[in-house]
């Protein structure tokens, strides 16, 4: 099986960060069920509800710790940040931030080794999942990925075949289905789109941080490569902006977790770059 997925990262409930996420994880999704039955909802629907309130939660964690491996309860942040955001986003896109997630483990590899067939076959099929359900963002996203994941460090060449495999896919659902690209409007301004776009500008302090990572992949003990995690978070900044760009306000339903953890990783930096007086490695 470790030859077929590599990038599954299990969660230890003795490490102490883990079992944190886990208990909050707990909390909101309980809480979540318990507001929701107390408004009125039916007993199916409040359980449905807390399962995504904490898996949300969960989602925005783990993408944080993706995006930056050496700041580990920096990550809690944007968990926080999903909190008070899912009053007005009840049901965040669970199978867009997944996608986020096997994004950028597949380009930085956490866990030290380069994606498996099932892990490329994944993302291929969830990514053309989601071009066939309206956010054919996935396409070129997922694309970028595998060709990443060809040719930075170690690079792994079974992944230009999938992005090939998955440019063939597209254009030919494309053409089958009639779809047709026309200019898109801007967005409308509001104090929300404002709050999203304020995102890129925080995480800058994580892009522009010096030094080495200083966090090891997990099955393999090395340290990880600084341009692949610099690669991932790139290529998850890129994905959000766009989807703002394209959908405004739609696209905090999508992108709920990514977001936070952007913005919250980016908070994060900005305090320890005043704390510092500046980056340091």
């Amino acid at each position: 099986m470790h030859q077929l997925t590599t990038i599954a990262r299990p969660i230890d409930p003795m490490y102490p960060t883990n079992r944190v996420i886990i208990i909050m994880t707990i909390l909101v999704s309980t809480g979540a069920v318990v507001s929701s039955l107390y408004l009125g909802v039916a007993p199916f629907p409040a359980i449905f509800q807390g399962f995504i309130a904490g898996l949300t939660i969960f989602l925005a964690w783990a993408i944080a710790r993706e995006l930056d491996p050496d700041s580990e309860y920096a990550a809690f942040l944007p968990a926080l940040i999903c909190i008070p955001l899912l009053l007005i986003v009840p049901e965040p896109g669970f199978l867009t931030s997944l996608f986020v997630l096997l994004l950028l483990r597949i380009v930085n590899r956490t866990t030290g080794k380069p994606a498996g067939v099932l892990d490329s076959a994944a993302l291929l099929l969830l990514s053309g999942w989601l071009v066939l359900e309206g956010f054919w963002l996935a396409g070129p996203a997922a694309v970028a990925a595998f060709i990443l994941d060809g040719h930075l460090k170690d690079p792994n060449p079974r992944q230009l075949r999938f992005a090939a495999l998955l440019i063939i896919g597209v254009v030919a659902c494309s053409v089958l289905s009639g779809v047709t690209f026309s200019p898109l409007p801007l967005p409308a301004v509001s104090w929300l789109l404002i709050l999203m776009l304020a995102a890129p500008l925080f995480f800058s302090s994580v892009l522009f941080r010096r030094g080495q990572i200083l966090s090891v992949g997990d099955r393999t003990g090395e340290p990880l490569d600084r341009g692949r995690v610099q690669a991932a978070r790139l290529l998850c900044l890129s994905l959000v902006m766009v989807s703002i760009a394209m959908m405004g306000e739609d696209a905090l339903t999508l992108q709920l977790p990514a977001w936070a953890s952007l913005f919250g990783l980016g908070v994060y930096g900005c305090i320890i770059w005043i704390a510092r007086g500046g980056w340091s490695g």
